[in-house]
């Protein structure tokens, strides 16, 4: 009992602080942001609504009514071709024509990554029996049936007016998933010279990265890799795509964890990587920012109360980020606003990340309380 109270008075205080921030960083934002120049989006993903037990065709029609300036979807390979050679674009065709209906522009991700868990969408009549924490594309046989799946997507696309992106990969040189693969500079190289091809070069390409705002998994990151996953994407990509999780939750043995960043550490961080990338001429985005709670040892939290994101929490993130002058931010957990409302009649969330999508965010945006 003493501990929930310390919780409850720790997380007050947090609420009352994040709100106070969250007027102050509204009141310096400038007149642009509500201008309506900047432009706010959602990644969808039918593979989460799935694994939250949701109609994924209810929930992205959902989606769509909240009228983001544009979506992410991804084209999930291990759903097109369950045969080798025979392809279905039946589910992406749908997502592609509802959005188009309601003039929603598209960012459409290719590759054998997409957005969501287990990260690598690969056939199973593809042998990936690549070992454990290993570039994956080592493996030729790998590597071309991935291009040929990229050539028939792109392909299919190349003259489809709503998509006005491409994204190669979905952190392709982090390591991810339950084997913690990658995929290397070189392939990467070879599939987005694959895509402008195929496209004519008509189409800006994305590269995405993990980022680590928390000093700790920054550490730990950079023991995990003898290279720079940002400078390569710099090297590769027309337009630079970061991913920002604020708190995150990690199990480590029998513990679970919760890694926490500060806006002060936030601002150091990221401003340096901003920095970095329009040095060199790019684009910079935000393809992935947290608006789901990541808690120890869940995909994403379904239990009613949560420590690593809330609503005003995600909300504060967005404008903290606007106020380093990034313009497109994609907010990451649309499946799960929806989710809240079908398990608890919680529509804060939803409600949270409708303001911020809406084209003049509201400067009385009111914060929920805290959990």
């Amino acid at each position: 009992m003493a501990r929930n109270l310390k919780d409850r008075a720790r997380y007050g205080g947090v609420c009352i602080r994040h709100c106070a921030l969250l007027i102050l960083s509204m009141l310096l934002i400038c007149d642009s942001l509500y201008a309506g120049e900047a432009s706010t989006g959602v990644t969808f993903s039918q593979v989460q609504c799935e694994y939250l037990g949701m109609d994924w065709k209810d929930v992205y029609l959902k989606t769509l009514e909240i009228d983001p300036g544009i979506i992410r979807l991804g084209a999930y390979w291990s759903r097109i071709e369950k045969e080798q050679g025979k392809y279905d674009f039946s589910e992406l065709d749908w997502q592609i024509q509802k959005a188009k209906a309601r003039n929603i522009k598209i960012v459409l991700t290719v590759g054998m990554k997409a957005p969501r868990w287990p990260e690598f969408f690969i056939p199973s009549w593809v042998k990936s029996n690549v070992k454990f924490g290993k570039d994956i594309t080592d493996r030729e046989e790998i590597k071309g049936h991935t291009l040929k799946f990229i050539e028939e997507t792109v392909s299919r696309y190349s003259d489809e007016p709503a998509i006005e992106y491409w994204q190669v990969e979905n952190e392709p040189l982090n390591r991810a998933g339950p084997k913690e693969w990658w995929i290397g500079k070189d392939f990467l190289k070879e599939e987005i010279a694959l895509v402008k091809k195929v496209d004519h070069g008509k189409r800006p390409v994305i590269v995405n990265i993990a980022t680590y705002p928390n000093k700790f998994l920054r550490f730990l990151s950079r023991i995990a890799y003898s290279r720079d996953p940002l400078q390569e994407a710099i090297q590769v990509a027309d337009i630079v795509g970061i991913n920002v999780y604020p708190a995150v939750g990690h199990t480590i043995g029998e513990l679970k964890m919760c890694f926490w960043s500060t806006s002060k550490e936030r601002k150091s961080y990221f401003t340096k990587i901003i920095n970095n990338v329009r040095g060199h001429g790019k684009e910079i985005w935000i393809t992935e920012l947290q608006a789901e709670p990541w808690e120890p040892g869940q995909l994403v939290h379904q239990g009613e109360k949560s420590r690593t994101c809330w609503p005003q929490g995600f909300a504060l993130s967005f404008f903290e980020l606007r106020s380093y002058g990034i313009d497109k931010i994609f907010l990451w957990g649309a499946e799960y606003w929806f989710f809240r409302i079908e398990r608890y009649n919680d529509h804060a969330w939803l409600e949270a990340a409708s303001d911020l999508i809406g084209k003049q965010p509201d400067p009385d945006f009111n914060a929920q309380q805290s959990p």
